[in-house]
């Protein structure tokens, strides 16, 4: 089984794991972890700590951090020194979180750094600018869709 923390300044964590459970149900092996304004960096430590306890029995666990290089992030990678089975991600976005939760549900799961490149791939794809362009009527149009 894989386990998920998912970290971020703020409420980044619940509030992207809140969007993952409305689009794919409630999730055991996702653990949000937020470092809000209140929180010290000792706390956000002890934070992640815990989320590592409860995931200990997954054989995978990977740490989607909202960005490089931030508190979460740093503390992340300082706790999984040492451990194969963790993957810490940033950069993190809903659509490569809810990939992995449904690929974690439907047993997809190929060697942890093949998924970890491939999740990051996905995250690449869900970013974009949308541009308007106008499509032309078609004179057989006919009523309906």
């Amino acid at each position: 089984m894989i386990g998920i923390i998912i970290s971020g300044h703020g409420t980044f964590a619940t509030g992207i794991t809140s969007a993952v459970e409305l689009l794919t149900g409630h999730q055991d092996y996702i653990v949000p972890v937020d470092f809000r304004e209140e929180h010290s960096e000792e706390q956000l430590k002890e934070n992640l700590k815990a989320a590592f306890d409860r995931l200990k029995n997954c054989g995978q666990v990977f740490v989607l951090c909202d960005i490089l290089g931030g508190s979460p992030f740093k503390n992340a990678v300082m706790l999984s020194i040492g451990d194969e089975r963790i993957k810490v991600l940033y950069g993190t976005n809903l659509g490569m979180t809810v990939e992995l939760a449904m690929r974690c549900m439907m047993g997809k799961i190929p060697e942890t750094d093949t998924l970890a490149d491939e999740i990051i791939e996905i995250g690449k794809t869900q970013i974009g600018k949308y541009k308007y362009e106008p499509v032309e009527a078609s004179e057989d149009f006919e009523e309906g869709i």
